[in-house]
């Protein structure tokens, strides 16, 4: 695969879907339950100096910028279309440093050893060309003791696959196992790959350690079926408590998305 037409790929994408973006994620009530728990992950560490992967129009930077105890939320996007629209909120916003690359480019435009927390929400890390380049990059600006809080789209959601499997599509209930995903959308492709805790874990360790793992929407509705559990409604609530409990059982890696805090050794 070549990296840099591979990146210019996903950019592209991205560039179309850039201005209808914020508006649906912003009225998804299962995007915004899981955005406010990842960013509670976040403020368990230092906050001072953060950077984003993968910033999107900007929601997170704009949350974090907005938190008295931050000095500066850096972000790093390949898509020129999210870098137009944040470099225009960043004007209102002095803390707010968007930046256009991927997390290969961190060592390009950060010092080391200069943040305490990188985060990675919605597995913009899902469409890195070579994860263990990035992962290398990304600890390189990240101070001793300090920490990437990253989720990814797993690779082992039970419930895609045994739902597309009572449908007759078994190809689709396959879609994540193989090596390219193509993504959610049913009408454009976006190569992907998703990954298992045992890869993840794999490239991460060569320079980190693993502090945290959970996982998210087991058995609650992913994002793209939330109208399956409406917001505040009691199965929605039922499903968000049974999918805590998972988190001690050795299911708790079978939902929509897992998250990884892994810190860098002093």
């Amino acid at each position: 695969m070549n990296a840099e037409k591979y990146h210019q790929s996903v950019a592209d994408y991205y560039d179309e879907e850039a201005e209808s973006f914020e508006s649906r994620a912003n009225d998804n009530h299962v995007l915004m339950t899981l955005r406010n728990v990842f960013r509670q992950k976040v403020l368990e560490g230092d906050v001072q100096n953060l950077l984003e992967i993968g910033y999107g129009p900007g929601l997170d930077m704009v949350w974090f910028a907005e938190v008295n105890k931050v000095e500066s939320v850096n972000g790093l996007d390949i898509t020129p279309e999210f870098h137009k629209i944040v470099s225009q909120k960043a004007k209102k916003l002095s803390k707010m440093n968007p930046l256009l690359g991927g997390p290969e480019d961190s060592t390009k435009y950060l010092e080391p050893d200069s943040i305490d927390t990188i985060y990675v929400f919605f597995g913009a890390l899902n469409t890195c060309a070579e994860l263990e380049n990035a992962v290398l990059d990304m600890s390189k600006v990240l101070k001793p003791g300090g920490r990437i809080v990253a989720t990814f789209v797993n690779k082992w959601y039970a419930f895609d696959i045994l739902w597309n499997m009572v449908m007759l599509r078994p190809k689709k209930a396959m879609s994540r196992l193989r090596k390219v995903w193509g993504g959610y959308s049913p009408t454009r492709f976006l190569a992907s790959r998703c990954y298992s805790a045992r890869q993840i874990h794999g490239i991460f360790k060569k320079d980190l350690l693993k502090k945290h793992r959970s996982g998210y929407c087991i058995t609650h509705p992913a994002w793209y079926r939330h109208h399956w559990a409406p917001l505040d409604s009691i199965r929605s609530k039922f499903l968000y408590k049974f999918d805590a409990f998972l988190q001690w059982t050795p299911f708790w890696n079978l939902g929509e998305y897992s998250l990884y805090i892994y810190e860098k050794p002093e």
